[in-house]
C-alpha cells in the first residue's frame, strides 16, 4: 500500500468523522468518495427482522448498520447514515427517539423512516409531524428498501433558520 493511499484514507475517515458538518461530504471530493454507498442505521427490538432488513439492504444497494439496543441516537452520531429505519415500538418509545435525533445538531439531517408493526393513522401523523421523512407497516413489500435506497439518495434539505 502506498504512501498516498494510506493518507486518503485517513483523510476519507477524518471527514466522515465530521458529522455535523454534513456539507462537507456533499461539497468536498475526495477520490473514492464517488462511489460510496449510501448508509442505512436500521434500529429495532426485533434481531430476526433486523437480520432480514440488512441482507435486503445490502441487495437494494445501501450499506446496513444495526441497532437492536435502542441505541439509536449514540450510533447516529457515531456513523452519520444518511437513512434511519426505527422502529416505534421499542424499549425506548420510537417517538421519543425520533425527537431526540432530530433536536440533536449533529443528526438533525438524517432522515428517518419509521417502521410500525400496526397502521394507526394518529401515530402516522404525529410522526410525520415530528420530522419523519416516512411512515411504513410490517410486513413489507419486496420494494420497500428499493424505496429506502432513493430516499438515502436524495439531497439533504436546507433547514429554515
Amino acid at each position: 500500500m502506498s504512501r498516498f493511499t494510506r493518507g486518503r484514507r485517513l483523510t476519507h475517515r477524518w471527514i466522515r468523522s465530521l458529522a455535523p458538518l454534513q456539507v462537507v461530504r456533499r461539497l468536498l471530493w475526495l477520490p473514492g468518495m464517488a462511489d460510496r454507498r449510501p448508509t442505512v442505521l436500521i434500529s429495532d427490538d426485533e434481531p430476526m427482522l433486523v437480520a432480514a432488513l440488512a441482507r435486503e439492504a445490502r441487495r437494494a444497494g445501501l450499506d446496513p448498520i444495526i441497532d437492536t439496543s435502542s441505541d439509536v441516537v449514540t450510533l447516529a452520531r457515531l456513523h452519520h447514515p444518511d437513512v434511519i429505519l426505527l422502529d416505534v415500538h421499542q424499549r425506548i418509545d420510537g417517538r421519543d427517539l425520533l425527537v431526540r435525533l432530530k433536536r440533536d445538531p449533529i443528526t438533525c439531517d438524517v432522515k428517518v423512516i419509521i417502521l410500525s408493526a400496526v397502521e394507526d393513522q394518529f401515530m402516522r401523523r404525529t410522526c410525520l409531524e415530528l420530522g419523519a421523512e416516512d411512515y411504513a407497516v410490517k410486513p413489507f413489500d419486496p420494494a420497500f428498501l428499493n424505496r429506502v435506497a432513493r430516499i438515502a439518495a436524495r439531497p439533504v434539505e436546507a433547514h429554515a433558520a
